[in-house]
């Protein structure tokens, strides 16, 4: 079962042919961005709320229940603080920026958060090719990932139909930078699922 954690639709009249797309390519679950219900039909689509990180987590969530909670990380010092996020999000996303100034004495915040870590494919893969700056800081996480130290889920973040990837190209993406199969295979199915299972337990 394949899972996208991450659809950001450019404009409302995109959303549906990123669902159809999504399903032609086998995704069986999404999260997306915007939207106000879970919705079934074919595809289970999840409404996900992003928060920018400012140091703490926001005061309430009575109101997002049901919800994918997900915050996202903008600088690289963000990253020392990170104790006061657990149990109150489901995903922790790291940005192109955080991941190119990533230090190493950032990565056991990482690990030690006990959140998994969301990384948007758009960030590692440009239009003409790999984001190396950004591909710098995915490989410090590399090591954490395949102990299990850290937990990865890689989104697509996509805003329309054609940012999507299918789930086996995506695999073989992964593995090109460094990831194993199983790893690669993980981060977009049974972690991400097991994250949506969180959702729909209010956790």
């Amino acid at each position: 079962m394949y899972v996208d954690l991450s659809i950001k639709p450019y404009d409302t009249s995109a959303l549906g042919r990123i669902l159809s797309t999504a399903r032609r390519l086998g995704y069986e679950a999404v999260a997306v961005e915007g939207l106000d219900k879970e919705v079934e039909g074919g595809l289970r689509c999840v409404p996900r709320i992003t928060y920018k990180y400012v140091g703490r987590p926001i005061s309430t969530y009575e109101f997002s229940k049901g919800y994918l909670i997900a915050y996202e990380l903008g600088e690289p010092t963000d990253i020392k603080s990170l104790s006061s996020l657990r149990g109150r999000c489901h995903v922790l996303r790291i940005s192109n920026k955080v991941l190119a100034g990533l230090k190493k004495k950032y990565v056991n915040s990482l690990r030690n958060c006990g959140i998994p870590i969301e990384v948007s494919v758009k960030d590692l893969i440009l239009d003409n090719g790999l984001n190396y700056n950004v591909l710098r800081g995915f490989n410090k996480l590399l090591p954490l990932v395949e102990r299990g130290d850290v937990e990865l889920v890689i989104s697509s973040s996509a805003g329309d139909e054609f940012e999507l990837i299918h789930p086996l190209e995506l695999v073989a993406i992964l593995k090109e930078l460094g990831l194993s199969e199983l790893i690669s295979i993980k981060a977009i199915s049974s972690l991400p699922l097991r994250v949506l299972r969180m959702v729909s337990n209010a956790v």
